[in-house]
């Protein structure tokens, strides 16, 4: 499963979409450009943007389902890189999206590490209206960062539930990552700071789906993980706790552009709606709809929704 998501720095945290050819950025900047004609010339469309992986695509759909269930305005939802999102925000052809506290406050407002998601949130909301005139919604709920995952008969066996009790155990354990993880000053430096985990064995796997497939097969016990992929709802693996905080805070967090919020003032109370609606768990079967079962994002939203009440049916 390729998921590209939250950025810091010049590598990718928890990357988002990457565009690999100068002819998919051309498309792209064709498409916001017409984006950017009908924000223009109509105040009653809102245009939501996505960027282009599971999660990103059902909030999205989420957003347009509930500004058309609960208004007469019309929604158009576009498929954006990152490099291009934040840009497309600025100059008025998005109004409205997902984001995550991590990407924003390393990215966006380009603040230091914060590890306290409350202060975080507040950082980033305080930033963002003084500074860019984005008004910062509730957090959705869950918080899409990194974690260890551990196989689970190794966590059963184990009783562990928690990094700091992996780190105890594991002289016992192999553990899994992407080069890229090793190598990022970011990620695995600060986890020998401040867990000091003295693995087995560690072995670099490229591609990070594959870790995935290395649990499965026993040919590893520990990975690395985004604490919503869909892989975890049909893997043997548990989550655990980063009890030490060595992770930044990745939460969902609704952005909306103070100027299209002074125009339509309802839709901070409608896109507040999804505020502490959907955990860690909830949004990885979220994603396991569209991922594994290739449900389309807009179907998987719209009957969330409605289990919630959230529109009608």
């Amino acid at each position: 499963m390729k998921r590209f998501k939250h950025q810091t720095g010049n590598k990718s945290y928890n990357p988002l979409l990457k565009a690999t050819t100068a002819g998919l950025a051309i498309i792209l900047a064709v498409s916001l450009t017409g984006c950017a004609k009908s924000a223009s010339s109509s105040s009653d469309t809102i245009h939501i943007a996505t960027k282009g992986f599971a999660e990103s695509d059902i909030l999205a759909n989420a957003f347009k389902l509930l500004i058309e269930n609960e208004t007469k305005l019309k929604t158009e939802v576009a498929t954006l890189d990152n490099s291009l999102l934040w840009n497309a925000v600025k100059e008025k052809k998005v109004d409205t999206y997902v984001e995550y506290t991590g990407t924003a406050l390393i990215n966006i407002i380009k603040a230091e590490a914060e590890f306290d998601p409350q202060k975080a949130y507040d950082k980033v909301k305080k930033e963002l209206s003084e500074k860019n005139q984005i008004t910062v919604l509730d957090p959705i709920g869950f918080n899409n960062t990194y974690a260890f995952g551990l196989r689970k008969d190794q966590a059963e066996k184990y009783g562990i539930k928690t990094t700091s009790q992996l780190a105890e155990k594991s002289g016992e354990l192999i553990f899994g990552a992407t080069e890229e993880f090793i190598n990022r000053p970011d990620a695995w430096p600060p986890v020998i700071k401040t867990y000091n985990p003295k693995f087995k064995e560690i072995k670099t796997i490229q591609n990070p789906g594959l870790q995935y497939q290395a649990i499965e097969q026993k040919l590893i016990d520990s990975m690395i993980l985004y604490t919503t992929d869909s892989q975890i709802t049909v893997k043997p693996i548990v989550v655990l706790e980063d009890d030490k905080h060595v992770f930044l805070p990745y939460y969902a967090i609704p952005v909306i552009r103070d100027e299209v919020l002074k125009q339509h003032p309802e839709l901070k109370t409608i896109l507040n709606k999804l505020a502490g609606k959907i955990t860690d768990a909830e949004m990885q079967k979220l994603n396991s709809q569209v991922d594994i079962k290739q449900r389309p994002a807009l179907d998987v939203a719209r009957e969330w929704l409605q289990a919630k009440g959230l529109i009608k049916k």
